[in-house]
């Protein structure tokens, strides 16, 4: 069988979780996969990216810089179809939302979330329903859809109009323990030796479905009976210019922004937090909480959207929507040892429910049954 692996939509360190879905899917499919033929294709961006971690994976780099959509689209919808018609691939997998819709090739597409549909983020709401049109038409087109929740497959049959039977749930997974036993051995960067200890680590992105100034705001109740501070890791969302200002105005109130950071960096700061705080909004699964469980740290999470599903009794849920309820969950989960002890072993218990080679195997699985 022939595979061709669809990654144009792939911006590293901008892309996010769908960046650690495509690499961690890859490296455990060549890990499970010795008798297929792979061919990635990826932008200009990506040409650097390991996408073939064996024998058996090539990778074909498509000349445009996928930080202009407008020429990723055009790309992707005009030449992949010709070039997949001389590859003559038995399957092709849109790993992002978005497949060819002209090719002829049996198609399988992931949609991770559809996060477009009430959610601001990096792009304007003309990028948003481009876009959403091209996921509708990708969903109806491909063969199969792949979610990576029930709660997204939930989404898409809903609201995309998706037959259930056409949509099958293939859960990620978090990191694996033994990257935060090796960082334990590694010497510390300077950003990662600057974060005053103890601190609550969260994430940043691009999006306003973060809920990072919700997260700010809860903190902001508790941080005269704590002595942590709070640790932001991730994109500022520059275009949600209430969330710039208030991270500004809480500069001097323990409040630390630490921009993008490479993976080494947000490994040993995951290892060294007191607790986790997931405030979001909306999420297709969740990779996050489970790198907490498997780093040992106690997880607050938002009891909204997929979370409970990835997250399970691994976490303290708290309503995403109120600050108060917020403040309660992070409150607790910092003073109570008691329960502080009793996240972190139902986390590793949790989290041990889910694994690249689980997804790896899965995915294949879809693959045979649209060449059947």
């Amino acid at each position: 069988m022939l595979i061709a692996l669809n990654l144009l939509y792939l911006i590293p360190g901008v892309v996010g979780g769908t960046q650690t879905y495509a690499t961690s899917l890859i490296r455990e499919l060549a890990l499970q996969d010795h008798d297929n033929e792979y061919v990635v294709f990826v932008n200009e961006d990506s040409a650097d990216l390991d996408v073939t971690p064996a024998g058996n994976f090539r990778k074909v780099v498509c000349p445009f810089i996928a930080v202009r959509r407008s020429v990723r689209y055009s790309w992707e919808q005009l030449v992949l179809p010709m070039q997949l018609n001389r590859l003559k691939p038995n399957v092709v997998h849109s790993l992002g939302y978005v497949a060819p819709l002209a090719s002829r090739t049996p198609q399988v597409v992931t949609v991770h979330d559809l996060n477009f549909l009430g959610h601001r983020g990096r792009h304007s709401a003309l990028g948003r329903r481009a876009f959403g049109f091209f996921v509708r038409r990708s969903v109806h087109k491909a063969d199969h859809v792949i979610a990576v929740s029930e709660f997204s497959r939930g989404e898409i049959v809903r609201h995309l109009g998706v037959p259930a039977s056409k949509v099958s749930v293939v859960h990620c997974a978090g990191r694996d323990p033994s990257e935060y036993e090796a960082s334990a051995h590694a010497p510390p960067s300077a950003i990662v030796r600057d974060v005053a200890k103890p601190y609550i680590l969260s994430f940043s992105a691009l999006s306003a479905h973060k809920n990072i100034p919700g997260l700010l705001a809860a903190f902001a109740l508790i941080r005269e009976r704590v002595p942590h501070s709070l640790v932001l890791v991730g994109h500022l969302p520059d275009k949600v210019h209430s969330v710039r200002s208030e991270i500004v105005n809480a500069s001097a109130e323990r409040v630390h922004f630490t921009g993008y950071l490479p993976d080494s960096d947000v490994v040993a700061l995951m290892r060294g937090a007191s607790l986790f705080a997931y405030p979001s909004l909306y999420e297709g699964f969740g990779l996050l909480a489970l790198d907490a469980q498997n780093a040992g740290v106690p997880v607050a999470c938002s009891s909204g959207s997929s979370l409970p599903e990835v997250a399970g009794d691994g976490a303290l849920m708290f309503d995403p929507t109120s600050v108060e309820d917020m403040a309660r969950a992070l409150e607790t989960c910092l003073m109570d040892m008691g329960l502080r002890a009793s996240l972190v072993m139902a986390g590793y218990a949790n989290a041990s429910r889910f694994s690249w080679k689980r997804t790896a195997c899965e995915t294949l699985a879809v693959y045979r049954s649209v060449i059947s």
